[in-house]
């Protein structure tokens, strides 16, 4: 029986991306793989209980297996569970269902992707760190952290030691969110320092704007806001910027149809002109990823009808200019069920850049 648990350094590196990748590699070389998710934090009731919302979006998107909430993902951390486990220890019992899951699997599958959850750390208040859950399980560990080198090797470093200090061996390394032009340069210096400690460099993943950058849905969820005006298939289009105050102007670093222009009711039609203005002088077409309207008031008709002409969304929120793009600064995009292209393109950067021969010769 072979497996392997998919570890990050910290939230948001790309652990889900490449887990996900990762199994479909596997599933297009004829491997019958299975997935489990032990302890999760973020989830969907899915039959009457509670499953981590990775575990429901690799039933749904790879087709590969029927959802059952006690395999697939066993322990659930939600709000409140810390405490009330503090106070009745009940890390036997939890290991337990975590076993128990890893046994099924182990009978109906060759080979088994645990994925976990946050950092190494995560989940040792309870006694149910990721390290701990590796250990378990008796499987070794690839670490996915992101690309660059003196942090990149510091937060390897400090991983490295908690899962060495449960007897797990971090097998292979992956490199997420690496810039194109910086690639050889974090290979030449990240890698003999991979492989003077006893792992593997298995492939750097580039940046990739689709994976990175909130689509306008993801937008609207953020701002608890309201779409007025947009047609469906423009709330797949991703924000690349949130440019806020109407009258301001774009930092150019990104191009015009990735723009979320945020601006409060009062000033929609100004900002609109002020923008139609800018798009004439530099001799290009005007165009929007879409128009955020903060707090209360009147919505200006007539600058409605120039973002329908358009074909640019419109959304509305109850917040204010201010609050609404903290919230747009903290917004991390993720790959959810709603997804397809960010899915298929994780998928396809994975198979293009990581070395899944040197993978499977790591796994005994």
């Amino acid at each position: 029986m072979k497996s392997l648990y998919i570890a990050a350094t910290s939230q948001h590196v790309g652990k889900t991306t490449n887990t996900l990748g990762m199994l479909a590699a596997l599933q297009k070389r004829g491997v019958k793989v299975g997935y489990s998710k032990p302890l999760g934090q973020q989830f969907h009731t899915v039959k009457g209980k509670r499953v981590d919302k990775d575990a429901v979006l690799f039933s749904e998107t790879l087709k590969t297996f029927d959802l059952i909430p006690d395999i697939h993902s066993p322990v659930i951390l939600g709000p409140g569970d810390t405490a009330e486990l503090l106070d009745d220890p009940k890390t036997g019992v939890l290991e337990r269902k975590i076993l128990h899951a890893a046994e099924t699997l182990n009978k109906d599958y060759e080979f088994v992707l645990y994925e976990g959850t946050g950092h190494p750390g995560v989940g040792s208040v309870v006694g149910l760190s990721n390290a701990r859950v590796a250990e378990l399980l008796e499987t070794e560990v690839v670490l996915v952290l992101e690309g660059g080198i003196g942090n990149t090797i510091d937060r390897l470093a400090l991983c490295k030691a908690l899962f060495d200090a449960h007897g797990v061996a971090i097998k292979g390394v992956i490199l997420n969110k690496v810039l194109p032009q910086k690639m050889d340069k974090i290979r030449h210096y990240v890698e003999p320092w991979i492989e003077a400690n006893g792992m593997q460099l298995l492939g750097l993943m580039p940046y990739d704007s689709q994976l990175v950058y909130p689509s306008i849905k993801h937008v609207v969820k953020v701002v608890k806001g309201e779409v007025i005006s947009g047609a469906k298939e423009t709330m797949n289009t991703l924000v690349h910027e949130a440019l806020a105050g109407g009258t301001s102007s774009p930092s150019g670093d990104h191009p015009p149809e990735n723009l979320l222009l945020v601006v409060s009711r009062g000033r929609f039609l100004e900002s609109l002109h002020h923008q139609q203005k800018l798009a004439r002088e530099q001799g290009r077409e005007f165009i929007l990823a879409g128009v955020m309207l903060t707090s209360k008031g009147h919505v200006s008709s007539k600058a409605l009808k120039i973002c329908e002409e358009q074909g640019i969304p419109v959304i509305t929120t109850d917040f204010d200019t201010y609050q609404a793009v903290v919230k747009m600064s903290h917004l991390v995009a993720k790959i959810d069920t709603k997804s397809p292209a960010k899915v298929q393109r994780a998928i396809d950067l994975f198979e293009e850049n990581i070395d899944m021969d040197k993978l499977l010769k790591l796994v005994k």
